[in-house]
């Protein structure tokens, strides 16, 4: 009988990456209309979302999407 041995090796997490100190990849709204939804939408997000979601969320379109 052939049984093989698994080894696991301890493996580290990866660096955590501060969105702070990233650049914000944003888009630009495509008419005073979005604009508008989108400043609306963020600040209803901002009020009970974390900020790294809304970014994530900005970065994504959503804000003048939705």
């Amino acid at each position: 009988m052939n049984e093989s041995i698994h080894i696991h090796e301890p493996v580290e997490p990866p660096l955590r990456r501060d969105l702070d100190q990233e650049p914000l990849l944003g888009h630009v709204p495509l008419s005073r209309e979005d604009a508008r939804r989108s400043a609306k939408n963020i600040a209803r997000w901002n009020s009970y979302l974390p900020a790294a979601c809304v970014r994530t969320m900005v970065q994504m379109g959503w804000d003048y999407t939705t």
